[in-house]
Parts: structure tokens; C-alpha cells; sequence
């Protein structure tokens, strides 16, 4: 059966949370929707943040869940719709089977890796998981978290907010990471759309010299060479930029520089596969290449700076992004969710729906990238219908150990 699930806005927190009280209240004599949840799901914009406390105190009392997960963001979703930069919050409510999940954050420790439920199945498989933006060494946490569950995948994001930021695991909290492990009776599928394309020439790169950000050479090549020629902007025969001071040279630089603007104004990326640990690339679908901005080029040196620090012997890919991209790679992880659905009902002879649904999506997505407010939620509600969904736009989304922007992760419990 699917989740209740409901979303309230008004500049009134007290009147937002009724809003999503009676939307709740109106699934209980629909036998399609569970009636013993044990879980809730809140997400809520950063207007609400310093109600953030009274918000969980009423959803606890006037729904009898003493277990909630959840942050803040500069904007929440719900099915079909989002509300960026408005008060709003949204709330699922999830049911699930005693002993499949257990909330975690500094305060409450998650299961220890290996140990399993009543029902046999181990109690740490995945989780869902949400951070202060502002913690030291997140990367490195999250790698961390994931060694802590059996699947080595988590999915969740950033909480984000023009003041300060919070998480929920059955209290208000700030900083750090904190969420809720499931067990891996738990069934959900999660995938993460990235809405990048490779470059005109693009292919995939060795990085053979690196230093901190800075990439000195692909391949054995400049780097800033390599970029030209998987923008289309110089054939690989050609000489390297700044090669000679010849007039040709300059005039050559200026027309490239131009070219290389009008590249950076659509987006300029790399996607750098982080390499793969204990089995972690086999139990995920597809490539889990993490995209990094390009921030600098010096033309000179043949150097191209990133928003990251690749090590030697990585490989990337120069890409870009765009509204198109964006929709077709969200399409595509819609059509694998389905397609997942699909085949765990062929193999299991039983009827498999969509119970609910958690979606965390980057701040520089949303209207920024599909165009108008709500085109984002509105692809997801058509491609996969009205599966009860919640969620937010954050300041880093999470998947697999990493840590991704400009991306959006869709987990379907079913």
C-alpha cells in the first residue's frame, strides 16, 4: 500500500502543518494507503526553521510517529509540485516493518554492520542520510557512513537555507550527518541523474600529472590542449596554444577564448570516476562519475583548475550541461526505476507499485535548469504517475559514497 503523504505552505507555520494534517487525514478511509505507518518523512523550508522544534512536537503528537527524518532547504517537493524560496513543508509517512530501520545521528548510534533483524535480513543495508554542508571533512564521512551498511550505498543530500540549516532524526539538529538505516527487507530502488553531456570530441582521459586541483596534463598531453580538442575548438593535430608568439598565435587565442566563454556560459564540467572499493561498483547501476566544475584555465601552462582533487591515474571526461540533457538523463532514470519495478515483479510472480518516494535535487536545478517552477517534480509525476513523494533542494545531493552537485537522487520504496 503507498504512503499518506501531504504538503502545506502559508507564511504561518501552524496553519502550513494543519494544511498537511487534513491532506493526511483525507487518505485514511482509502484502503490503498497504509494506516500503520511507523516512519515520517519531513521536509521543510528555511522560513520554518525556527519553528523547526514546535513543527516536530505537533507532527508527533497529532500523528502518534515518534520517529522523523528529514532537513531543510531553500526549497521542499512534493508530488508534481516544489516551492522554492516560499514557507512551505512536506510530510510522508512511511510504513515498514518493525525492526527494518533505525535512526541514527550523533546522538543515536545506527546498527552495527553485520548484525541482522528478527526477520533475518541485515539491519544495516542502506541508508537515507542528510548533512550540515558546514561539516569538516564531509567527503570523508560519507565514505565513512558507507562503509558502516552492507550495500556501501547511501542516498540523500545537503540541508541548505539562507540562514542556518537543520536536520531532523527524531529531534532538531544541526551539523553533522544524521538519517535513518534500513534493513535490506527494506525494498527501494535509487538512482542519480546527473543532466550532463559529454563535449562535441569528448572521450575518456588518464589524469598522468595533477597537482591539488590543478590538472597539468591528460593522457600524457596538456590539459588545456586536451579540452580544446574535445570542444570541437582545435582538431587534435593541431599546435598547442602559446606555442609561439607569432600574431597568428594571438589572433588564434582570441577566437578560442571567445568559443571557451560561450562554453562556460552554458557549463563547463568534468566527470571524474572516483574508482570503486570493496565491490561498491558492482552493486551500483551504471557509472557513478562524480561532476566537478572547471573553474580556471591557464592557456599558457596548458592547466585546467577543478573543483576538485583528481589523483593520477583517474579518469574524466569533459562535459557540459543544458535543459535538454537535463530531461533526457532525468527520463532515463525514471524508465530504470520502472524497469526495475518491472523485473522484480517477473521474478517474484507478485504485483510491484510504488509505495513512496524521497527526491533531493540540486539548488541549481529546479527552474534554474528545467525552465519553470514545478517542470522538475512534474517530468518525475509523469513518467512514473502520483507516487507519494517528498523531498528537497539542497546543497549537495548523496549517492553511493559520494558526495554530487547539480544532480538529482530518486529513491522509490516499493
Amino acid at each position: 500500500m503507498r504512503f499518506r503523504h501531504a504538503w502545506g505552505t502559508h507564511p504561518d507555520w501552524s496553519v502550513a502543518l494543519d494544511e498537511c494534517l487534513l491532506k493526511l487525514a483525507r487518505f485514511a478511509g482509502d484502503e490503498s494507503y497504509s494506516r500503520n505507518a511507523n516512519l515520517g518523512f519531513v521536509y521543510l523550508t528555511d522560513e520554518f526553521a525556527g519553528s523547526a522544534d514546535r513543527i516536530l512536537a505537533t507532527l508527533k503528537s497529532r500523528t502518534g510517529i515518534p520517529n522523523w527524518v528529514g532537513a531543510s532547504g531553500v526549497g521542499v517537493c512534493a508530488t508534481g509540485v516544489e516551492f522554492v524560496e516560499e514557507p512551505a513543508l512536506a510530510v510522508l509517512l512511511g510504513a515498514f516493518a518493525p525492526g527494518s530501520f533505525n535512526v541514527f545521528s550523533g546522538a543515536q548510534r545506527p546498527p552495527t554492520l553485520g548484525t541482522v533483524n528478527d526477520a533475518g535480513a541485515d539491519a544495516a543495508f542502506t541508508a537515507l542520510v542528510h548533512a550540515d554542508p558546514a561539516t569538516p571533512d564531509l567527503p570523508e564521512l560519507l565514505v565513512d557512513m558507507a562503509r558502516k551498511v552492507s550495500s556501501g550505498y547511501l542516498f540523500g543530500g545537503l540541508s541548505s537555507g539562507r540562514g542556518a540549516s537543520l536536520q531532523v532524526a527524531d529531534r532538531v539538529l544541526g551539523g553533522g550527518i544524521s538519517g535513518v538505516v534500513f534493513a535490506a527487507d527494506v525494498e527501494l530502488v535509487s538512482r542519480v541523474s546527473q543532466g550532463v553531456f559529454p563535449l562535441p570530441s569528448a572521450v575518456r582521459h588518464t589524469v598522468t600529472r595533477v597537482a591539488s586541483n590543478l590538472i597539468v596534463e591528460l593522457d600524457g598531453r596538456r590539459a588545456f590542449d586536451v579540452l580544446l580538442e574535445d570542444a570541437g575548438i582545435r582538431s587534435r593535430a593541431g599546435a598547442a596554444v602559446g606555442s609561439n608568439g607569432d600574431d597568428g598565435a594571438a589572433e588564434d587565442f582570441g577566437k578560442i577564448r571567445a568559443q571557451l566563454q560561450s562554453l562556460g556560459r552554458q557549463g563547463l564540467f568534468v566527470g571524474i570516476d572516483p574508482g570503486a572499493s570493496d565491490g561498491y561498483r558492482e552493486r551500483t547501476p551504471r557509472s557513478h562519475y562524480l561532476v566537478r566544475h572547471v573553474v580556471a584555465l591557464d592557456p599558457g601552462k596548458g592547466i585546467v583548475a577543478v573543483a576538485a582533487q583528481p589523483d593520477e591515474g583517474q579518469t574524466l571526461s569533459f562535459c557540459t550541461r543544458d535543459e535538454s540533457a537535463a530531461r533526457k538523463d532525468l527520463i532515463r532514470i525514471c524508465a530504470e526505476i520502472r524497469d526495475h519495478l518491472h523485473e522484480r515483479a517477473e521474478a517474484t510472480a507478485q504485483a510491484v507499485e510504488p509505495k513512496g518516494a524521497v527526491y533531493v535535487s540540486c539548488l541549481g536545478r529546479g527552474s534554474h535548469m528545467f525552465g519553470e517552477q514545478g517542470e522538475e517534480l512534474g517530468l518525475i509525476q509523469r513518467q512514473l504517475g502520483d507516487v507519494p513523494l517528498v523531498g528537497m533542494y539542497a546543497n549537495g545531493e548523496i549517492g553511493g559514497q559520494n558526495l554530487y552537485g547539480f544532480t538529482g537522487v530518486l529513491t522509490v520504496f516499493y
